[in-house]
């Protein structure tokens, strides 16, 4: 079986929103020109697209909801619990202890209810916010929900149907709120993204054997969608691009061979770069605390990988197998002596 990407892109997209983010916390001119060629943002739309691919192929292997949820709870909670830990430790460290709003509303993936904790951060020059990717969490999470409805509803009408639907209408609500982007980019705005990965999970063959056309076609929207500004053209051109650099390019492996290392990257990176931010680091010499930043960043993702993700998804996977050798002893008639 051909090996896909899917590790190697998302710890790439992970790493272009840490380098867009060094510049955009610590405002240092030498570095203005990361945004100019790397965009944060469409690396998030790539995220959501392989989310689509894997979610879907997840709850397809999955032999009943609750063993979904469980696989997704190990995947994700585990590493964002350490992140709360991070920023909580920051925050002492700092003399700052009145954290309790800040706690809640990130406990509830309410993140955006109250991003800073008083006292900490409160002289970097664009925000004070402890974790602002985590904004991706929540519509993460809202994604794993809306997954077993819409399988549901796609095994009772038409799943080609259905899938289009939703993709058109989440395009439709983007173009509506395109003006107000605290609205156009949350769930039903970001759909259109995931569902495209999502199209390619079901008709994974039929891409494959198209992938030149299909690329070349995605590539031709993208520049059309810069030339434009015609939205509808995004989540085909960033999707379309980011599944064929999975599934159609030579397989990669690069330090992906080691483990998945992504997630800690994206989700530990802000608190750090914050925090050399802080140390005026960046005031001192950019380029160090950039470099200083992904090393620190890079010691973090490692950490978490082999101490928390990796430790937890095995035990997932043996939790797993335990209930199902259990269940097939239970179905198997007591030996007669």
């Amino acid at each position: 079986m051909r090996k896909n990407n899917f590790d190697i892109v998302r710890l790439v997209l992970a790493s272009v929103v840490v380098l867009v983010h060094t510049y955009d916390l610590s405002l240092a001119k030498q570095l203005e020109f990361l945004p100019h060629i790397l965009n944060s943002r469409i690396a998030v739309e790539g995220f959501f697209a392989i989310s689509g691919f894997l979610i879907f192929a997840s709850y397809d292997r999955c032999k009943s909801l609750g063993e979904y949820y469980q696989n997704r709870a190990w995947r994700i909670l585990p590493g964002y619990w350490v992140s709360t830990l991070f920023c909580l430790a920051i925050a002492f460290s700092m003399g700052s202890f009145h954290v309790g709003k800040w706690l809640v509303a990130n406990l509830t993936f309410a993140n955006f209810i109250e991003p800073n904790i008083p006292g900490v951060f409160s002289h970097n020059p664009d925000n004070q916010a402890m974790n602002g990717a985590l904004w991706t969490i929540k519509i993460e999470l809202m994604f794993y929900v809306a997954v077993p409805p819409i399988v549901w509803v796609c095994r009772r009408i038409n799943r080609d149907l259905v899938l289009w639907t939703l993709l058109i209408a989440s395009i439709i609500f983007r173009i509506i709120f395109f003006t107000n982007e605290k609205w156009s980019i949350q769930l039903p705005g970001q759909l259109s993204f995931f569902l495209v990965g999502t199209l390619v999970y079901y008709h994974l063959d039929w891409f494959k054997r198209n992938g030149l056309v299909l690329m070349t076609g995605a590539a031709a929207a993208y520049g059309l969608h810069l030339w434009t500004g015609w939205f509808f053209l995004r989540p085909f051109a960033i999707a379309g691009l980011t599944m064929g650099a999975c599934q159609l390019l030579p397989h990669i492996e690069g330090p992906t061979k080691f483990g998945d290392f992504s997630y800690g990257t994206y989700i530990l990176h802000y608190p750090i770069v914050q925090l050399v931010v802080a140390a005026g680091v960046f005031n001192v010499h950019p380029w160090l605390g950039m470099i200083g930043t992904l090393l620190l960043v890079t010691c973090a993702a490692l950490l978490s990988w082999f101490f928390i993700e990796k430790p937890s998804l095995a035990h997932s996977k043996s939790r797993r197998l335990r209930q199902a050798a259990l269940h097939q002893t239970t179905n198997y008639p007591a030996a007669v002596p």
